[in-house]
């Protein structure tokens, strides 16, 4: 009994672990190979999902942490420009399913899709959720936890859910 346990926890582990290098080659090897561009210095953590990769482009020395998610999609594009800081978790989307038929399920409706810029030197704190369609501009700031689904402008701090403006940063001396 106990021989065939240790069999099937065997065989089960080595399942386990092909499942994580297909998964890690779909999400996030193969589309790195794809992006539209990534500039130089830039970080992108090994468990970032990127999806239509085409239609992302990471400026230079950009930070992409761990468990983010990039999602553009085929006919819009999410552009993180030079020096942005994504924290933790953070996921940007460029589609949504959209919601104007009562008649037809969420799922089989149209998707509605707009570009997602992060501007230069912006920071994203973990959690943040980023909508289709929000510019956030050069050196702003996004608390954790923020659903952003509006343009926030250049060096905004922005909390909240939906994201509003509680601040901005200091004008440099």
């Amino acid at each position: 009994m106990a021989g065939s346990t240790a069999g099937g926890l065997l065989r089960y582990g080595w399942l386990a672990l092909i499942e994580l290098v297909v998964v890690q080659i779909r999400e996030h090897t193969a589309p790195m190979r794809r992006l539209a561009a990534l500039g130089k210095g830039a970080y992108v953590d090994r468990t970032v999902s990127i999806r239509s990769p085409e239609n992302v482009t990471i400026g230079a020395d950009a930070s992409i942490g761990p468990q983010c998610r990039l999602w553009a999609s085929p006919k819009a594009r999410l552009t993180l420009e030079r020096d942005a800081l994504l924290g933790p978790n953070i996921t940007i989307v460029t589609s949504n399913y959209g919601l104007d038929r009562r008649d037809l399920p969420i799922a089989r409706q149209a998707w509605k899709e707009a570009d997602v810029r992060v501007g230069a030197g912006a920071w994203l704190g973990a959690n943040v959720v980023v909508l289709p369609g929000a510019t956030l501009g050069e050196g702003c700031v996004i608390a954790a936890g923020a659903v952003v689904t509006k343009d926030v402008p250049a060096y905004a701090i922005a909390a909240g859910v939906p994201a509003r403006v509680i601040g901005s940063r200091p004008s440099p001396v």
